[in-house]
C-alpha cells in the first residue's frame, strides 16, 4: 500500500498501525449480536453512540476535504477504529500493559516532526479514517498494541504479533462485539466494517448521521 503515511518516518508507520496490522490480527466476536438502539456499536455491553460516530465522521470529512458529502466508508472507518481501541485497552489492562502521556505526545510529535501537524492530521484522516481530536487516542493505541506484542513476544517479533492477534481475538469473543445493521456488519474475511449485503445500512446510516448533527446543532 503506497501510503503517504508510511513514507515520512518509522514513528509515524508506527503510528499507522492499529489501522492496518491491528486488523489484520482483530477477530471481533459476536458478530450476529444486534446493536441497542441508539448505539453504532456495542464492545462489552458499552455503546458507541450514533452522534459519537457522527462528529468523528465528520471531523474526518472537514480535514479531508470532503465537508457536506456523504461517504459511509467514513462512518465504517471510524466504528472500526473505536471498537479496536476499546478491544485493546482490554487485552492490555489484562496484561498490565500501560502507556504513560509522555509517550503518547512523543509519538505524535515524532510523527509530525517532517510534515507538521496539519499534514498528519490529513494523512490519518485520508488513510485510515483518524479524526484529527483522535490522534493522541489513536497514538495511545498503537503504543498499547506495541507494548502487547513486546511483552507476549519477549523480544521476538513475529511471536509477539502472533500472541497477541490471539489475545485480541480471545478478549472480544469475551467481552462481545456487535455493530448495528444501519452501518453495515463485521466481515469475517476482512476483519473490518463492511456494507451490508442487502444495502439498507448506507441510507439508514445517512439519516442517522443527519439526525445526530441536527440534534447536536
Amino acid at each position: 500500500m503506497n501510503s503517504p503515511v508510511r513514507t515520512r518516518s518509522r514513528r509515524l508507520r508506527l503510528l499507522a498501525l492499529p489501522a492496518v496490522a491491528v486488523a489484520a490480527v482483530l477477530t471481533l466476536g459476536a458478530c450476529s449480536s444486534t446493536a441497542q438502539s441508539g448505539a453504532a456499536a456495542i464492545v462489552g455491553g458499552e455503546g458507541i453512540s450514533d452522534s459519537t460516530v457522527a462528529m468523528y465522521a465528520d471531523e474526518v470529512r472537514v480535514a479531508t476535504g470532503q465537508a457536506g458529502t456523504y461517504d459511509p466508508k467514513v462512518n465504517r472507518d471510524v466504528i472500526s477504529l473505536l471498537v479496536q481501541g476499546k478491544v485493546i485497552d482490554e487485552a492490555a489492562a489484562r496484561e498490565g500493559v500501560t502507556v504513560t502521556d509522555s509517550q503518547i505526545n512523543d509519538l505524535v510529535t515524532k510523527a509530525a516532526e517532517q510534515g507538521g501537524l496539519d499534514a498528519l492530521k490529513s494523512s490519518l484522516a485520508t488513510q485510515y479514517g483518524v479524526a484529527p481530536s483522535q490522534i493522541e487516542a489513536f497514538a495511545r493505541t498503537n503504543l498499547l498494541y506495541q507494548g502487547l506484542v513486546q511483552k507476549l513476544g519477549k523480544g521476538d517479533q513475529n511471536v509477539g504479533a502472533t500472541a497477541a492477534g490471539a489475545l485480541l481475538d480471545t478478549v472480544s469473543h469475551e467481552i462481545g462485539v456487535s455493530v448495528s445493521p444501519r452501518f453495515g456488519q463485521w466481515s469475517g474475511a476482512q476483519l473490518n466494517v463492511v456494507p451490508a449485503p442487502n444495502d439498507i445500512s448506507e441510507p439508514a446510516a445517512r439519516e442517522a448521521a443527519a439526525a445526530a448533527v441536527q440534534s447536536a446543532g
